[in-house]
């Protein structure tokens, strides 16, 4: 079997269960107590995985801001299609040129916009597979890879099975639009749901947030 980084998922989630306000974005629903959570796990990861809308979505800033001495994990970007302005944090803030893997469709724009700020890497076929990415990884000596995706990206490695280990901080909101999206989306159900495959390692409540992790049964 090909080797492959350890891949955490890290989410915020209402009571609800949303993962998003109605515009779209997150603005304004975690605590200083997560983004402290947050640089935490991010400091233990060698790579961080990132997909175009949460960048468009939330700018999210990328480096460690909350933990001393620690190392920033390198953004690993996945464009299906189109680019990003390079005018986004993960350009301008990142103390190692974020990787970008695309495909034939949208390489020579990736290449054109993006080429002086960032490593750009061709993958072949027509959709960029999770796993091929992480072989990509591994190869290039990263071994424990966060994702912090939105919805459509996790699922494409839940799918997959790719997933070992789950951060979940709940905050103590209710937004109740039902067409908001969860942790993880798509339109088919998860082979064997019901059977558990998770297990509870941790949890801890500070103020108003629960945070919680599950790592995969084995």
């Amino acid at each position: 079997m090909t080797s492959i980084p350890n891949v955490t998922i890290n989410m915020a989630m209402t009571l609800d269960g949303k993962v998003s306000r109605p515009d779209g974005r997150w603005y304004g629903l975690s605590s200083r107590n997560d983004k402290k959570r947050m640089d935490e796990i991010r400091s233990k990861a060698d790579v961080l995985i990132l997909g175009k809308n949460s960048i468009l979505n939330d700018d999210p800033v990328i480096h460690l801001r909350y933990v001393e001495n620690g190392n920033d994990p390198r953004p690993v970007i996945l464009l299906r299609s189109g680019t990003l302005p390079e005018d986004k944090k993960v350009f301008r803030f990142s103390k190692q040129p974020p990787l970008i893997f695309c495909l034939n469709g949208n390489y020579s724009a990736v290449r054109d916009n993006l080429c002086s700020v960032a490593e750009i890497i061709l993958l072949p076929g027509e959709d960029l597979s999770p796993l091929e990415v992480l072989k990509h990884l591994y190869e290039m000596g990263y071994r424990e890879a966060l994702l912090e995706g939105g919805p459509s990206l996790n699922d494409s490695f839940f799918r997959l099975d790719l997933i070992s280990r789950i951060y979940v901080t709940i905050v103590p909101f209710l937004i109740g639009q039902n067409d908001l999206p969860s942790i993880t989306g798509g339109h088919k159900q998860y082979f064997e749901f019901d059977r558990k495959k998770w297990e509870l390692k941790s949890h801890d409540a500070i103020e108003n947030e629960v945070f919680l992790m599950y790592e995969k049964i084995k």
